[in-house]
């Protein structure tokens, strides 16, 4: 997915200079579909912009504000006299740079309650004084670093809307000599090579589309020298190249990290050319498989085109195309799929396995980055398979009523509090064909509106008697004028179309209005590219047409005089209690 059309601005703070760095980000922003503003502070001046409410930081209104400081910075004292003090006094210093750094960024938010704030974990050289005496006497400089990263995971949740850009990793991965330009750090006070710049936008960039909910959803995979070593369809099931050592160790690995990003919310689908029948048996048996049937969301296992099948997959899973990462070892298997349906992202592939599992990790960085991870993420594929039990159940049916009677589901509705908002923000962000209005919010926006009191944040989790769907209803009801209650968010989960939710959900608010003295709900239709699905919405829903305007259709329903009906094949149950979100 691209933010095409989509605009962000960052404000860079920084203790070493960023000015070389400022249009690597915006070019990085820009390979994403994304026109990138910047803002930057002068060099070491970041303690200044943050404490003056009128400084140049605060006037700029950034979305983003990137607080990049440098462990060399912070900890300059300690590398210019590493015999000095012992190992408390270090750690004890690590703590007091975090303390401020958490009193640096309380004090943005203060100043920009609903801009993404982004820190970073720090590093220091190798290669120093104490090379030899680090863990052999009472100084040590590892510490430092160390103590401080670990407070940056306190920092980060402790606060809404604060990610931590993991730097110190990124330099172990490109190595501090590649990493550190001696050079650009002696004229212009830059301590980042061109490739460690390009590295650290790549990482903001996906940071900040993870917190946009601009991710890819679906990893699609094939199967002969791409899960596993040769051909199941020649090699038998139990002649294919996979095991616990030597070359089939490597595609045991990359399963390894496959689990890991399915753990995610990831799902992992299957289009290969194959004998369905191979394929599952060695899916099924094979020792080594560190990923069974029922670790696939779907799978197309045939002789017809890999795009053709992309097309069926993303149909069964009811997402798009551009939701979708396709890997295959074949080159022109990929150059089909790429040609085909560009909406796809085909990446490149290795050609020796043992680089499989770095590629994927590589992948995984830019297209599935996470910044949280819900119940119902981890869930997901679960909730795939279940559909299907349902299908299967529709068949066998006689009747659509009877159908939803047999499903015995029940909503349980409530309202925002902390463990829910994760996942209400979530939803409006990625949530796109039954969403009548397509507003994002971030759970900043979303705490603040839970907090108002003339705003009203539900949720909607369903149960039925395959499984817990998880939470898959977010409305958002606003008093705007007295006793008018405007429906500024209703989205559902594609998970839950079709089955009378969104009656129960309308048919819910409609009750707990009543009670508040509510005369009116007002609800908007902001047409899309994606949701025509719920044109119609409010009609069916019995509310009257209150006029059009370019980009919007309003409906009301007369409190006292209308009702929106709860269906008889859904039990609400009683609403929950809400919890401090402060």
């Amino acid at each position: 997915m691209t933010g095409a059309s989509s605009t962000v601005s960052f404000a860079l703070l920084s203790s070493s200079s960023l000015q070389l760095f400022d249009s690597v980000l915006r070019n990085e922003m820009q390979r994403w579909g994304w026109a990138a503003k910047t803002w930057q502070a002068g060099f070491n001046q970041f303690r200044q912009e943050i404490a003056n409410p009128a400084s140049g930081l605060y006037a700029a209104q950034p979305d983003v504000v990137v607080l990049h400081l440098d462990g060399e910075d912070l900890f300059a004292d300690w590398l210019r006299n590493p015999f000095q003090g012992d190992r408390g006094a270090r750690r004890e210093s690590a703590q007091q740079a975090a303390r401020d750094l958490e009193t640096w960024a309380a004090s943005i938010r203060g100043g920009l309650p609903d801009a993404l704030i982004i820190l970073n974990t720090v590093y220091l050289p190798p290669v120093h004084a104490l090379t030899g005496l680090e863990y052999h006497s009472q100084w040590g400089l590892a510490d430092l670093a160390m103590q401080f990263n670990c407070e940056l995971g306190r920092i980060a949740a402790g606060q809404p809307n604060l990610l931590v850009n993991d730097v110190a990793a990124a330099v172990n991965e490109l190595g501090y000599r590649q990493w550190f330009d001696v050079r650009l750090w002696r004229l212009a006070r830059c301590r980042m090579s061109n490739p460690a710049m390009k590295r650290l936008a790549r990482n903001l960039s996906a940071l900040v589309r993870a917190w946009k909910g601009q991710t890819r959803k679906c990893l699609v995979l094939d199967l002969d020298n791409t899960l596993w070593g040769g051909v199941v369809g020649e090699d038998g099931p139990q002649g294919i190249v996979l095991a616990e050592e030597g070359a089939g160790l490597a595609f045991t690995e990359f399963q390894e990290e496959l689990a890991h990003l399915s753990r995610k919310g990831v799902l992992l689908a299957i289009c290969s050319k194959n004998n369905e029948a191979d394929a599952l048996e060695a899916i099924g048996s094979h020792p080594s498989m560190r990923l069974r049937e029922d670790s696939f969301a779907a799978r197309r296992i045939n002789w017809q085109d890999k795009a053709q099948n992309l097309k069926e997959l993303a149909v069964e899973l009811n997402i798009g195309l551009d939701s979708f990462v396709f890997v295959d070892d074949n080159p022109a298997e990929r150059s089909l799929v790429r040609m085909s349906l560009p909406e796809v992202h085909v990446p490149e592939w290795p050609e020796d396995p043992g680089q499989y599992k770095a590629a994927l990790l590589d992948l995984a960085g830019e297209y599935f980055c996470r910044v949280a991870v819900t119940a119902e993420d981890r869930e997901r594929t679960a909730m795939y398979h279940a559909d299907r039990r349902r299908v299967s159940l529709a068949a066998s049916a006689g009747s659509l009523t009877d159908y939803y009677q047999s499903l015995q589901m029940r909503a349980q509705i409530g309202l925002a509090d902390s463990f829910s908002i994760p996942r209400i923000a979530q939803l409006t962000q990625k949530t796109n064909q039954f969403n009548l209005t397509t507003r994002r919010h971030t759970e900043a926006d979303i705490r603040a509106l839970a907090g108002e009191p003339g705003a009203i944040v539900l949720w909607l989790q369903l149960r039925d008697r395959f499984s817990d769907q998880g939470i898959v209803g977010v409305m958002i009801l606003e008093e705007r004028q007295e006793s008018v209650w405007w429906v500024e968010t209703l989205l559902l989960s594609c998970r839950v179309i079709g089955r009378g939710v969104e009656n129960a959900f309308v048919g819910f608010a409609h009750q707990l209005l009543l009670g508040r003295g509510g005369a009116e709900m007002v609800g908007e239709y902001l047409p899309t590219k994606k949701n025509s699905l719920v044109a119609n919405l409010y009609r069916d829903l019995l509310f009257e047409p209150i006029g059009e305007e370019p980009g919007a259709t309003r409906w009301r329903l007369p409190l006292k005089t209308k009702a929106a009906t709860i269906p008889e094949w859904i039990t609400i149950e009683p609403i929950k209690e809400p919890v401090h979100v402060g």
